[in-house]
């Protein structure tokens, strides 16, 4: 005997299948979260460190999530994937600018880390247009690092990941309490190579986070100036043969 599936089961099944309303499709669900944990997290970031990384890291586990779920259920949308990469943009220039306020002194490096960051994936998204690509990561740069780091999804994500946790560790590192929190004893060996005046008996463990963080996020930063360089010639490449159509 044939099962029948009532109006209300083939509804909800259709709720996980690529629909209609584009607004409601799951991956775009999970994007809405992200940006109201991440908008949550800079409220609080100048009055409560823990409830702020904790907020900001469920951000950033919904952008790892919206993707898959967009995949998973065949739900990718021009909207979601606008909708990730601002709100990219976004949360890291606010990180940004919260380390400026509590770390002043570092300032001008966390205002070109995010004026790079701006310049760079803008004009990596123009070039993509012109080019008619449907993701600035699939465009073909003619850069080795640039291929290796789009094509080699593992490698970008640790990259990511790593601007993240330095950021992240960063400031905590500008909260009293977290810095004297989970102290680590450094090694004889490593000890015994500082200066004295720079070789404390202990240091916090969110410092030895962010030191290991510092290659990867070293990465990206030269990742962002040479995609910031290759668009540009992209651009310059587009002018030049839509002027020579024109002259044609």
């Amino acid at each position: 005997m044939a099962r029948t599936t009532s109006p209300q089961h083939r509804q909800a099944l259709g709720f996980f299948e690529r629909h209609g309303n584009v607004h409601i499709y799951v991956a775009n669900l999970i994007g809405y979260a992200r940006v109201a944990f991440a908008a949550y997290a800079f409220a609080v970031a100048l009055s409560s460190p823990g409830r702020m990384v904790t907020a900001y890291w469920l951000s950033f586990v919904c952008d790892e999530l919206d993707g898959r779920f967009a995949r998973m259920f065949n739900q990718t949308s021009t909207l979601g994937t606008v909708m990730d990469m601002v709100t990219d943009r976004v949360a890291t220039s606010c990180l940004l600018c919260i380390l400026c306020v509590l770390v002043p002194t570092a300032t001008p490096l966390f205002l070109a880390i995010l004026g790079l960051d701006i310049f760079s994936h803008w004009f990596q998204m123009y070039a993509t247009l012109v080019a008619g690509a449907a993701s600035h990561k699939d465009v073909h740069s003619s850069s080795a690092i640039i291929r290796t780091y789009y094509r080699h999804r593992l490698f970008m994500g640790a990259c990511c990941i790593c601007c993240e946790v330095l950021y992240l560790s960063l400031y905590l590192l500008a909260w009293p309490q977290w810095r004297a929190a989970w102290p680590v004893a450094l090694p004889p060996a490593l000890a015994a190579r500082l200066p004295p005046r720079f070789a404390p008996d202990e240091v916090p463990a969110v410092a030895l986070l962010a030191l290991a963080a510092l290659p990867g996020t070293v990465i990206k930063q030269v990742v962002n100036v040479v995609q910031l360089r290759t668009a540009a010639q992209r651009l310059v490449e587009y002018d030049n043969k839509r002027d020579g159509r024109r002259r044609g």
